[in-house]
């Protein structure tokens, strides 16, 4: 064993990667930028979640609620809200609250008649988690009331437990966690695998020096990128339908929507993966500069776009940033195709978002096109 010519064989690769300053850059920026997303993420964003208290008419009412806020003031991952029975609908759909306790206007005459009043835990069901975990303290506050203080509170000893009754706005109690997390995954598969596909192919096509011979016919740059980009489409919408098949029909995922406005929410992300792929194929000289680029377009968007945290419970800064990735958009649009059912009449702001991500970035792709050897 020679250590000289191990030494000169380190020396080499050393001396090669420093001659890479792209490698170089990429090796040493890439886990800085996501380790300080991740930094602002873990420590600022809140997983708490919101319970909306419509309490019943009259001084009774004040009183539950301070009751209420007593039971909940040691509970960390539950913020209680004061609303009115109209607004609990539009509070659940804008995503302002995750659930509401509604209870019924005459609910002090109740009690002291001896009925059994009926109250109302109205869920939005979008998040199967937080709608299980609110159903359990529902239940846990509803069996509260036969204790003396909340008798007291509602200005009665009748031992009168009420009927707690569960609704919910999206989905119900068949929806499970996985088929919260499909939406999500759909579109980071989708949109992942086609961008590696893509870059690792175009990048192959322009070292073989197939983009010179190209580039001397009569076809323009444009029309270059555009048949370059209907020939890898080919294949990005194979995938797309295949993993929606294979979600809906194999993994039996509940979902709300049209299968058909799922895969056009899904097409129109992975024809923006596609030409993602060709633009950044111009920036790498080879496969593993290609893979370096991943922590830098794709993490950040996986991180910010709702896959893990909620969007609305980042940091103001990374809030406006996630609304930057087309990945947010598509998360936003296959969530309300699934589980809320929605249209394209309710999700058309996510589709022109991402439309025009892929026209922006297809245009970027044909100027970056250039006559060289890579």
């Amino acid at each position: 064993m020679s250590m000289r010519r191990i030494g000169a064989i380190a020396f080499r690769i050393i001396r090669q990667f420093l001659h890479d300053k792209r490698t170089m850059a990429l090796l040493f920026l890439a886990p800085i930028i996501v380790m300080t997303i991740l930094q602002f993420v873990l420590n600022s964003s809140s997983s708490n979640a919101i319970l909306a208290i419509v309490p019943p008419s009259g001084p009774a009412g004040t009183a539950i609620v301070s009751h209420l806020q007593s039971q909940f003031s040691a509970n960390s991952t539950i913020t209680l809200k004061i609303l009115q029975a109209n607004q609990v609908d539009s509070s659940l759909k804008s995503g302002d609250i995750d659930g509401a306790l509604i209870f019924p206007s005459d609910f002090t005459q109740q009690i002291l008649l001896g009925e059994t009043p009926t109250i109302t835990l109205r869920l939005s069901g979008s998040n199967p988690g937080i709608a299980k975990q609110l159903s359990g303290l529902g239940n846990l506050l509803i069996t509260g009331f036969t204790s003396p203080a909340a008798n007291s509170a509602a200005g009665s000893t009748s031992a009168n437990t009420p009927i707690l009754q569960t609704s919910y706005l999206y989905g119900g109690p068949q929806f499970t966690q996985t088929d919260a997390m499909a939406p999500l995954l759909i579109g980071l598969f989708s949109y992942f695998f086609v961008f590696l596909l893509t870059s690792v192919s175009f990048l192959r096509e322009r070292s073989q020096g197939t983009i010179e011979r190209l580039m001397v016919s009569p076809s323009s740059r444009t029309e270059l990128v555009l048949g370059y980009i209907c020939g890898f489409t080919v294949f990005a919408l194979a995938q797309s339908a295949i993993i929606l098949l294979y979600v809906i029909y194999i993994l039996q995922v509940h979902y709300a929507g049209n299968p058909l406005t799922i895969f056009l929410v899904t097409s129109l992300l992975t024809i923006g993966g596609v030409n993602m792929g060709i633009f950044v194929s111009a920036f790498a000289r080879n496969e593993l500069q290609i893979i370096q680029f991943i922590p830098l377009l794709l993490v950040p968007q996986i991180l910010l776009g709702g896959l893990f945290f909620p969007v609305k419970t980042l940091p103001i800064v990374l809030h406006q940033l996630a609304y930057v990735f087309p990945l947010t958009y598509a998360n936003f649009a296959l969530q309300d195709v699934m589980i809320k059912g929605f249209g394209v009449s309710e999700i058309w702001g996510d589709l022109i978002f991402i439309t025009a991500f892929a026209l922006v970035v297809a245009m970027l792709a044909a100027f970056s096109l250039r006559q060289e050897k890579i």
